[in-house]
């Protein structure tokens, strides 16, 4: 767990095609679940995503799938994201994967703004039944700092990137995080790596088996 986080479990990592890991590697190490990118903006699917999936599924991981966010229409960007998580072929699948909104600067063009995050999760959560997790840092901080409580992404559970002793500046919308990412691999408290390997990494306060009772939904 990390140093500076009492009853906190450091069992989440979150991946994407450019990194470099071995899940049996991870689950050896005490890893419970993998977040996986799945696809960004528009037309962006990452190539591991469903590779990834069917190898984490043999290993017992627990399983979740990200969009990274861009400027791009909302529409697009879920019916992307549905596409990549192949949501509706496999009913067990739906039923156990974790959805996320990844809410960080774009890698091309303009940032998603503050209405087009709350009709990404509110379009999600038509489409699914649910409500996904919302992922960010600096940017979501600045964005929601005086947020209204009544906006959708208040529903859904926060996923707080924070490379800090402590995960503090959770902007006043959530009571509390899901998940806290307390490293990139080069910042943020110890541990930080797998096998040499840098990775980012998260930590749940809580039991491993409350945990898997929790995923992939995290009521707030």
């Amino acid at each position: 767990m990390p140093h500076t986080l009492d009853g906190s479990i450091d069992v989440v990592l979150d991946v994407y095609h450019g990194s470099d890991i071995s899940l049996a590697d991870a689950k050896s190490a005490g890893v419970l679940a993998v977040i996986h990118k799945a696809s960004e903006g528009a037309t962006v699917q990452d190539a591991k995503y469903a590779k990834r999936r069917h190898e984490a599924r043999g290993l017992g991981l627990l399983w979740g799938a990200y969009h990274y966010a861009s400027g791009m229409p909302v529409q697009l960007q879920v019916s992307n994201f549905l596409d990549a998580v192949q949501w509706g072929a496999d009913s067990g699948l739906d039923e156990n994967t974790l959805l996320c909104l990844d809410f960080e600067p774009s890698h091309s063009g303009p940032d998603m703004s503050f209405h087009d995050v709350c009709t990404f999760v509110s379009m999600v959560r038509e489409k699914t039944g649910r409500w996904p997790m919302i992922y960010g840092g600096a940017l979501l901080r600045e964005t929601f700092a005086a947020a209204n409580p009544s906006c959708d992404a208040a529903k859904c559970p926060l996923w707080y990137a924070r490379y800090n002793d402590k995960p503090v500046g959770i902007p006043g919308l959530w009571p509390k995080f899901a998940l806290w990412q307390y490293t990139d691999g080069a910042n943020g408290p110890q541990p930080r790596n797998i096998n040499d390997g840098h990775f980012d990494r998260s930590c749940f306060v809580g039991t491993s088996t409350e945990l898997k009772q929790q995923w992939p939904l995290f009521k707030q």
